[in-house]
């Protein structure tokens, strides 16, 4: 039986001892003996089964009141963000929460596998412990590493407030980069190479007869120069960059050209609806949480995209711009070629950071360097049964594996999600071919095990 036979046994099972195969027969059972059929059938079966249920009258009234009262807690939460912004902790606060902290963090014996936990040591905290960086952002360590401080199980737990963090905490933040990036036995003073983003001829269609992938998405990040990140953005700033893209849009033309939407005029429904098709971020995350992402939400947030969805700008999610070009198919060079126009155009009005060591500036570590995730949802469902040797092979080919619900999920019915292991240390150029000479791997040795089956 397969996988997907089995589930629909259990599903059914399920059902049943439930009662909802039950009810559902007894409300069609009443319908067919129904002398006047009702014009709407689903209403009539609605009814029957829940006739305390309220009526579409009540239902509509009782939608708009959640409306607004979601509108109410938005309006509550950024009221309270306004307020957290007009108090400044005193040095001593700081100290004492990253004393606190760290005590909890050090003597938390089941969770530890972060990067703060194994780098920061005693000595670091105590030369840090009433640092910030210059005028006017003033970012503390607590600032870079209050997510890490509340989740003791993240494996990294360490963000940067504003580009200054980097070196001001660099005694903190060079080991964890290292670490994370495999870079710890080099000590090059240029960790990651000048952008080159090669000839995107070269670049070949990966799967032309639509076998086995399902889309192709690459996705870099950029922030602005002039501005912190996320936990000390003021609330005029989180509009400054929404007008700064939404200008350098306007110009934009042929595929590219599309139209920007702030999130606070669109419905909830409709955002729904968006991040289902993996077109639109949502808050949630708890670790992003935890470390101010969220602050003055929905306010500054938004998206820009073309009428194909193969071109998209996230504003404000977690850095300043997440640039996407993706396609429903295995052509990595009409991905990447887009993706280059795109932060071309963007490049003519806006000037984006960079480190000198670690290339493009992220909030977040694991993202330095090109900042460039290349995914594709493929289907190998015979390569899929064999977890050791796929996991081993991904390893060789530099790929990560992970399900198509992101990190930590399962691979279903053979279809994953294979993306580039590395972002530091190479050109943008390089990742690609690397990516593509795994995916056509990958696909040889499902192919080979098709022939055998």
């Amino acid at each position: 039986m397969s996988s997907i036979e089995s589930k629909r046994v259990q599903y059914r099972k399920y059902l049943e001892r439930a009662g909802v195969i039950d009810a559902l027969s007894k409300a069609l059972i009443k319908l067919y003996e129904e002398q006047n059929k009702p014009d709407d059938a689903i209403r009539f079966v609605r009814k029957f089964m829940c006739e305390s249920c309220p009526d579409d009258t009540q239902f509509d009234a009782m939608k708009a009141d959640l409306e607004e009262a979601n509108k109410t807690i938005s309006k509550l939460e950024q009221d309270l963000e306004r307020l957290k912004d007009q108090i400044k902790k005193s040095p001593e606060e700081i100290a004492e929460l990253l004393e606190e902290g760290f005590k909890k963090l050090v003597e938390d014996e089941e969770h530890t596998g972060s990067l703060l936990r194994k780098y920061l040591t005693r000595e670091i905290l105590d030369e840090y412990l009433k640092l910030t960086t210059p005028p006017p952002v003033e970012a503390s360590l607590l600032d870079c590493i209050q997510s890490g401080l509340t989740f003791h199980n993240s494996s990294c737990g360490v963000y940067a407030a504003d580009v200054e963090s980097y070196e001001m905490f660099n005694k903190l933040f060079d080991p964890v980069i290292r670490d994370y990036h495999g870079q710890l036995e080099t000590d090059k003073e240029q960790l990651q190479p000048e952008a080159e983003f090669g000839n995107p001829d070269e670049i070949e269609n990966m799967d032309p007869e639509k076998k086995y992938i399902l889309s192709t998405r690459i996705r870099v990040a950029r922030n602005i120069e002039g501005f912190p990140f996320f936990m000390k953005l003021r609330e005029k700033q989180f509009l400054e960059i929404e007008e700064k893209v939404k200008a350098s849009t306007d110009s934009f033309d042929g595929e590219l050209a599309g139209a920007y939407h702030s999130l606070k005029d669109i419905s909830p429904e409709t955002q729904e609806e968006m991040v289902k098709r993996h077109i639109l971020f949502r808050r949630g995350d708890e670790y992003l949480q935890a470390a101010g992402c969220y602050r003055f939400w929905p306010v500054g947030r938004g998206i820009f995209y073309n009428p194909a969805e193969t071109f998209l700008i996230w504003v404000n999610e977690e850095d300043h711009l997440r640039i996407i070009s993706m396609a429903k198919c295995g052509d990595l060079g009409d991905v990447y070629n887009r993706l280059i126009k795109g932060l071309t155009e963007l490049e003519k009005t806006i000037t984006f950071m960079r480190h000198p060591l670690y290339g493009n500036v992220t909030v977040c570590p694991t993202n330095l360097g090109t900042t460039m995730r290349v995914s594709v949802h493929i289907r190998l469902p015979l390569l899929s049964r064999d977890q050791d040797r796929l996991n081993g092979m991904a390893a060789e080919l530099n790929l990560q594996i992970r399900g198509t619900g992101g990190e930590h999920t399962a691979i279903e019915d053979g279809i994953m999600d294979v993306s580039n292991r590395k972002r530091l240390g190479v050109t943008e150029f390089e990742l690609i071919k690397t990516l593509q000479e795994g995916i056509l791997t990958l696909i040889k040795a499902e192919q080979e095990l098709e022939a055998k089956e």
